[in-house]
């Protein structure tokens, strides 16, 4: 008994797998061309808080009720409506706050997209005094028809280092 597959057997499945290949591929690609670049969301997202521009913010975020923010102390809110109130009361705040945000990195899938941005954050504290925070931000995207929103936003301080 021979451990070769006749040519014809040979011919037949790298037809069938060529073929599944095809369709699979024909069937993602409209996914595909249809939804934008997670990052140009990302971008989108980043630049509206950095202006305070709850314009812009809106469309970035989920279209459903829950939206998950994790602040750098540690308390959570839960729902998209939260994350909006917390974001209008920060934006009409008078602390003079400047963003700097880094995207680190966008991971993208088909239906979901990780952003990871480090920032320096600039206002004035108590009594006018000037107050610095660095800090990571994680962004998670899911892809709701066509469009990316987020679901997860988690501030993560980082601490200064020990001063010598």
């Amino acid at each position: 008994m021979s451990n070769h597959t006749p040519r014809g057997r040979r011919r037949a499945l790298a037809s069938l797998t060529t073929a599944g290949v095809a369709t699979a591929l024909a069937a993602w690609a409209p996914m595909a061309m249809a939804a934008p670049l997670a990052r140009a969301t990302v971008e989108t997202h980043v630049a509206a808080i950095a202006a305070r521009d709850m314009s812009s913010l809106l469309p970035t975020l989920t279209a459903g009720k829950e939206l998950i923010m994790i602040m750098p102390g540690g308390q959570a809110l839960e729902t998209r409506q939260q994350y909006v109130d917390f974001h209008q009361a920060w934006f009409e705040s008078k602390d003079d706050g400047k963003l700097e945000p880094e995207i680190v990195s966008v991971i993208e899938s088909p239906a979901l997209a990780h952003a990871l941005i480090r920032y320096r954050y600039t206002s004035n504290g108590a009594g006018g005094a000037p107050k610095h925070i660095t800090s990571w931000l994680a962004l998670t995207f899911a892809l709701e028809d066509g469009r990316w929103g987020l679901v997860v936003d988690q501030n993560t301080q980082i601490d200064a280092p020990p001063k010598s």
